[in-house]
């Protein structure tokens, strides 16, 4: 069977943000902070009635979710130690906290790429998906998710 398959990208660039690799030997341990950049690679299928993989009008859903997690917060590991300090720091308004389970560039690669597959298999009705998400964290690093079936 030789199926067609459709890519399109799009680049999310300007999320100022604030982490630390809390079990890093390294001074990357200390709290530190970049900006971050997101490119994702969508496939298809079957094109829109436009000839379109995904309409790039239509991820303001992506980009406000993108704003609500990296723009001018600070990430914390949801295993840091130093967790409960963070949520207080939060509660008195000097920083805005947000945790998941591996905040770094490879953790946060495959984070952003099961949460914004969701949305788009959501808005296009399973038409198309996300083949891959790298997350920058400066000009000279970043790190690539994509799921083993490509």
């Amino acid at each position: 069977m030789n199926e067609k398959y459709f890519t399109s990208t799009k680049r999310f660039s300007g999320f100022p943000c604030t982490h630390r690799q809390w079990k890093a030997d390294s001074h990357c341990r200390f709290v530190h902070g970049y900006s971050r950049e997101f490119y994702f690679e969508f496939e298809s299928n079957e094109l829109t009635k436009e000839g379109w993989v995904v309409d790039f009008g239509g991820l303001k859903e992506v980009k406000t979710w993108l704003d609500h997690m990296f723009d001018h917060t600070f990430l914390a590991a949801s295993d840091d130690p130093h967790l409960e300090t963070f949520k207080k720091l939060e509660k008195e308004g000097v920083i805005q906290l947000r945790s998941f389970e591996n905040i770094g560039m490879e953790g946060t690669a495959q984070y952003v790429f099961d949460e914004v597959d969701k949305m788009i298999r959501r808005q296009t009705n399973n038409r198309a998906w996300v083949k891959l998400a790298e997350v920058r964290e400066n000009e000279k690093n970043s790190a690539i998710y994509k799921p083993s079936l490509y």
